[in-house]
């Protein structure tokens, strides 16, 4: 019934309209019976390319209005299998300032068929009208699709989900319907497929020391198209092996006839220079044709000579990180206080790095000599890990490589541009450990305050003297102004909490006497600045 009704408000309204052939029956060529269904049944399990059991449809499974600018909140879409209700109409709320009409929506078709089908979409011819029904120049309508393209597969037993964008551009703003028919066109794509099988258990001999440079394997293939398909045979591993013909050349395609069934025999061979690290290596035949790649045929089992394999690249580095730490010394008049500590990872096992080296840049020159971590640490010099104190205020750049247990590094040219995985160097940051001390502009009628330095991380006191006034006959009298009861104090152009942990800060003042003002400031990370007022008591 809700079907029924939808159809009938669809040829109603003219909307538009997604026309999906239905019902697609599923047709087993006789021929195959001689192949034997064994045969077939081991293709079927390599290739995956055949479903049996109840032959579904391919249909329409969701309708969805995702994003909307100036839609009536009324459009919602509706659907059957075949068709879909927009119900969509373009009206701009009052007071609205958005300039763009859009209707976006995902919708959703699911294959449930034995068969491919190409994507396609008809003409689309809307009826635009306003609201007093003066037909609307249709090119003011545009539509756009993403996640699907014409002539996309929509391959058997999947479903695929795109977006359909509706931009109108109209020419005044006012409520406007859209009504029209547009159907997709789902081609079905020719029935069969072309699969291969290798025996179960498939082994090769590759031994140099048995002589055997060449091992063949059988491949059974079948192609259930109706008319020839053309072939070619691969091998997962190819840093290893090779296929090639009798001769040991190359393989080139093949070319099965339409219905046929064909054994190939095919011969792998060791790639020139392939270094072995294990007896028994464990890859797959595959086969492609047209738009299907590397299909499985089967796995194959290949025994060769284990070589001892020495290790020739240098460590990976990676993740690596800079953390700045607090000054060594409270001395603010000492330039080199600095310290950083640098972490990062070494991706082989620690087992095979000797030590790793690191090169600092001040300025984008180089800071002393190169570092390397036995010396830093004796004890342990494969720590990915370095601290190095010291360092003055400015911009630095660090740098980092490895070296491995058979005394394999990076080579120059990838040491001096660190332009690969086997080195890591950070940006160029600016570093500081020497902070200033200092009132704000709009501090009035304080004198000064000391100390006006303090050092990264350090708790420092600091006393606030206020400014003098005179009073009295002939203004004999000097008084000091009082300290306002709180003060403003910022780090780094951010007010800081009042406590005693790093980052805050304590104020207190004194009211008699010369009414001086006490700052205690705790775990500094960058410069003060102090707001605080006097006034006549």
């Amino acid at each position: 019934m809700k079907k029924r009704k939808i159809k009938e408000k669809l040829n109603d309204k003219k909307t538009i309209k997604i026309n999906i052939a239905m019902s697609i029956l599923l047709i087993v060529v006789l021929s195959f019976i001689s192949f034997g269904y064994a045969l077939y049944g081991q293709r079927l399990n390599i290739a995956g390319s055949y479903y049996f059991g109840v032959q579904g449809d391919i249909a329409i499974t969701d309708v969805t209005l995702t994003s909307s600018k100036n839609v009536r909140s009324d459009s919602i879409p509706s659907f059957t299998d075949d068709a879909i209700d927009f119900n969509l109409t373009f009206e701009k709320a009052s007071g609205s300032t958005e300039p763009d009409y859009q209707a976006v929506y995902s919708i959703t078709i699911d294959n449930d068929t034995f068969y491919d089908y190409a994507f396609n979409l008809a003409n689309f011819q809307p009826i635009i009208t306003n609201s007093s029904g003066i037909a609307v120049d249709p090119s003011y309508l545009s539509v756009s699709l993403t996640g699907i393209s014409l002539g996309d597969v929509i391959p058997a037993g999947e479903e695929v989900t795109f977006t359909l964008t509706l931009d109108f551009n109209p020419p005044t703003d006012d409520t406007y319907s859209v009504d029209g028919n547009m159907g997709t066109e789902l081609e079905e794509q020719p029935h069969g497929s072309v699969i291969g099988a290798i025996p179960d258990n498939a082994t090769a001999d590759l031994r140099e020391s048995e002589n055997n440079d060449l091992a063949s394997v059988v491949v059974s293939v079948i192609n259930s198209y109706q008319s020839p398909r053309t072939f070619t045979f691969g091998i997962s591993d190819t840093s290893h092996f090779a296929l090639v013909d009798e001769n040991g050349d190359a393989l080139t395609s093949f070319t099965i006839q339409g219905g046929d069934e064909q054994d190939y025999t095919i011969y792998i061979k060791r790639v020139d220079n392939a270094v072995f690290s294990q007896e028994y290596f464990l890859t797959n035949i595959t086969l492609s044709y047209s738009d299907v790649t590397n299909q499985n045929c089967g796995n194959i089992t290949i025994r060769v000579d284990e070589q001892e394999v020495a290790d020739t690249t240098p460590p990976v580095i990676s993740n690596l990180s800079v953390t700045i730490n607090d000054a060594t010394s409270e001395d603010t008049s000492a330039n080199d206080v600095g310290s950083i500590t640098l972490n990062w990872s070494g991706a082989e096992p620690e087992s095979a790095i000797k030590k790793y080296y690191i090169v600092i840049y001040k300025d984008g020159t180089q800071l002393g000599n190169v570092r390397n971590t036995e010396d830093l640490n004796p004890s342990n010099p494969l720590t990915p890990q370095a601290t190095f104190t010291g360092l003055q205020d400015g911009s630095y750049s660090f740098k980092v490589y490895g070296e491995n247990t058979q005394d394999i590094m990076p080579s120059t040219d990838q040491i001096s541009s660190c332009n690969s995985s086997y080195c890591a160097i950070t940006s160029s940051t600016s570093y500081k450990w020497h902070f200033t001390i200092g009132l704000t502009s709009d501090s009035t009628n304080v004198d000064s305050l000391s100390p006006t330095a303090v050092n990264r991380g350090k708790n420092i006191a600091v006393t606030i003297t206020p400014g003098t006034y005179t009073s009295g006959t002939c203004g004999t009298t000097t008084n000091y102004y009082t300290l306002s009861a709180t003060a403003e104090v910022k780090m780094n152009g951010t007010v800081m909490s009042t406590g005693t942990s790093a980052g805050q800060y304590e104020y207190s003042r004194t009211t008699s006497g010369n009414k001086t003002g006490s700052l205690n400031l705790y775990g500094v990370t960058g410069d003060i600045t102090v707001k605080v007022t006097g006034s006549q008591s």
